[in-house]
């Protein structure tokens, strides 16, 4: 199982997925990172974050008929540059509920920007919205609407670290795209620690 750290105003932890053959391929992307497709973040319980959390734009590029990377999580707001490194065209779409659109085909080079609202079902705080390319029906990819800005990916060996969390209370979410979500709530003050464990399985 996994271990979860906090450590004054950071977070910490290591994941950990089913040992079947099966659960580690789902969890590796186009690069053979096993953990990389994986998102936690920090969803504040007991303060308001600001209404405008749009960060700086991020870029979905389109390399050997793949999206990379598989999985990209956003703040609310954020612009999301899509980019076709392929000779050849391509295409972005999503049937998401309240975040449908389609960007058309574009040829080699062509970088196309859309702003990337919360889907409307959202409930979460956790918003994916599902991509796919209608020239190839095999690419398939997530973009993560987070209604937070303290996230981050695991690293290669399953551990992360959320840092500069502000003192209070969070609901700890675990995304990834062949598992159900995962969340913990945990109560962060300065030069305290808390130890949780979460393991992703089907």
């Amino acid at each position: 199982p996994a271990r979860r750290q906090f450590r004054g105003s950071s977070y910490r932890s290591r994941g950990n997925t089913s040992s079947s053959d099966s659960n580690s391929e789902k969890n590796t992307d186009a690069e053979g990172t096993r953990f990389s497709n994986t998102i936690v973040s920090a969803h504040p319980l007991s303060f308001s974050i600001p209404d405008d959390m749009s960060g700086e734009p991020v870029r979905i590029e389109q390399i050997d008929a793949v999206f990379l990377p598989n999985v990209t999580p956003v703040t609310v707001g954020t612009i999301v540059q899509f980019v076709n490194n392929d000779p050849f065209f391509h295409n972005v779409f999503s049937l998401t509920p309240g975040s449908k659109f389609n960007i058309g085909r574009r040829e080699t080079g062509d970088v196309y920007s859309k702003q990337i609202d919360a889907p409307k079902w959202k409930v979460t705080g956790i918003g994916p919205i599902t991509l796919f390319c209608d020239v190839h029906s095999q690419m398939k990819a997530t973009i993560l609407s987070l209604d937070t800005p303290y996230f981050t990916r695991l690293n290669e060996d399953g551990s992360y670290e959320l840092k500069d969390l502000p003192e209070g209370e969070y609901e700890i979410r675990v995304y990834n795209p062949s598992f159900d979500i995962q969340s913990r709530t945990v109560s962060l003050q300065t030069n305290s620690t808390e130890q949780t464990d979460f393991n992703l399985s089907e």
